[in-house]
């Protein structure tokens, strides 16, 4: 897809129109998926005309853009409540690795069918993908932040690797949960309150356990 920079509105209706058109935007991606979305189903749902959204943006491709990044930069508030979880010292290691691991679900769980259009429309849009790393990258950061304020309790030699290992074992959980369902990898449907619960202690055990001794490897 090519790349269309966006012209700002400089007058306050034409402002309000911009964030109707991102609104129906948002609402149709999410009820429909992005293979769905059409120029015209914005323009009846935002009251815009279809020959100004088109002035405004050029094509769907810059319209797509524009709404990934309203809701990349609409998510950072949740991701910063990550790296404040644990609210200092005072719980103990367990229960930080717990509550971070509950706030990333709660990151996908309180946009799943929103997240779900981009996830798959990040897979032929290059752009897209690099922002959504982006925003997973930073998520990572205030997940580290949390779980490290337990430093001193995770018995191993690269803490800080430990951490991310279990931030991706999460991240993936719940991604693959959002972008497939319950039963794309294994037949058994599990709901999302269990899984969160078994994923929070997946990390939590990885984490505060020892690890095992590495095998030789044979010649």
């Amino acid at each position: 897809m090519s790349d269309v920079t966006v012209r700002p509105p400089k007058q306050k209706r034409s402002q309000e129109s911009l964030e109707r058109v991102i609104d129906a935007s948002l609402q149709l991606l999410a009820e429909n998926g992005f293979e769905a979305f059409t120029i015209q189903d914005v323009s009846q749902r935002a009251d815009v005309s279809v020959g100004a959204i088109y002035a405004r943006f050029g094509n769907k491709e810059s319209l797509l853009r524009a709404v990934h990044k309203h809701a990349m930069d609409a998510l950072r508030p949740t991701h910063e409540a990550v790296a404040s979880a644990d609210g200092g010292r005072a719980r103990s290691a367990a229960d930080g690795i717990d509550e971070a691991v509950r706030l990333v679900a709660g990151v996908f769980r309180g946009n799943e069918p929103l997240l779900r259009a981009f996830m798959h429309l990040g897979a032929v849009d290059d752009e897209i993908s690099r922002r959504g790393s982006e925003s997973s990258i930073d998520l990572a950061r205030q997940f580290r932040t949390a779980v490290l304020a337990h430093r001193d309790e995770i018995p191993r030699k690269d803490a800080d690797a430990a951490v991310d290992v279990a931030f991706r074992m999460a991240y993936c959980t719940f991604a693959r949960q959002v972008m497939y369902g319950p039963t794309f990898e294994s037949d058994r449907a599990i709901g999302w309150d269990e899984l969160v619960d078994e994923v929070g202690a997946a990390c939590a055990a990885y984490l505060l356990q020892p690890p095992p001794k590495r095998r030789k490897r044979r010649s």
